[in-house]
């Protein structure tokens, strides 16, 4: 099927919830968003995402997020770019509570064929090694040849940031 829609995995919410309010780590050992090294992947049409997926379908490396899925190309490293700048915000427009980050980007780039990326935390250390947060479709095949490309996180409607994902209350 392919990709159809950007989401945040509902294990990258729901595991450290469950992990503070019933034991006393999180499942997958991550100490936090602000303090954890959180990576953004770019990936081919292959990926069929699914925010409902296993937590062990969502890891970097693991099931369709493996390297042979992950864009290759002058100016691009598997494993992609550290994402720069990490806050959180409340759009008080839709209610929602934003993860924001600089916008990632690769110079001196030429891709083709990309068609979303996985946003994953590369510090986690457990079993769970580099746990999907979420995944953003970029609406179809994108590239640049010789040049800069660059991920444009969405603006939530009234707030003045950019997001990686947003959750409403």
């Amino acid at each position: 099927m392919g990709w159809s829609a950007s989401a945040i995995f509902q294990q990258a919410m729901l595991n450290p919830m469950l992990g503070r309010l019933w034991t006393t780590a999180a499942p997958t050992s991550f100490s936090s968003l602000s303090a954890d090294t959180i990576n953004c992947a770019l990936y081919n049409t292959t990926p069929t995402p699914n925010k409902a997926d296993t937590l062990a379908n969502t890891l970097y490396l693991a099931g369709q997020w493996v390297t042979g899925n992950e864009i290759t190309g002058t100016g691009y490293t598997a494993g992609g770019a550290t994402l720069g700048t990490k806050t959180f915000a409340i759009d008080t427009g839709s209610s929602s509570i934003c993860f924001t980050t600089a916008n990632p980007s690769w110079t001196g780039a030429t891709l083709s064929g990309v068609f979303g990326d996985l946003v994953y935390d590369a510090t986690t250390t457990s079993t769970y090694l580099k746990q999907g947060l979420c995944y953003n479709y970029f609406g179809g095949s994108q590239s640049v040849t010789a040049g800069t490309f660059t991920v444009q996180w969405a603006t939530p409607a009234g707030a003045a940031v950019t997001a990686v994902f947003n959750v409403s209350v």
